[in-house]
């Protein structure tokens, strides 16, 4: 939780299509993922997708499709801390 904590918000752009894209083709590639290890992405986001935003709900599917977990923590600075 420390780590989350330090976690900067910098107002820029959220490729979060390219960024799941990625998990779901590099970090869960078959070559370098083993059999008994469980599949999950913990998506941190501001929820407002700037790049490829179209595209965003064929790869939560493709991902979903390869019996992978998503997990989405929706965080801006206008979350209530009560």
């Amino acid at each position: 939780m420390a780590a989350v904590d330090r976690i900067q918000y910098l107002r820029e752009n959220t490729n979060t299509t390219g960024g799941l894209k990625v998990a779901r083709l590099e970090v869960f590639n078959p070559y370098y993922t083993q059999r008994d290890v469980d599949k999950i992405i913990v998506l941190i986001t501001d929820g407002v997708p700037t790049y490829d935003a179209d595209k965003l709900d064929d790869e939560v599917a493709a991902i979903k499709a390869e019996g992978i977990r998503l997990v989405a923590l929706g965080v801006t600075e206008k979350v209530c801390h009560s």
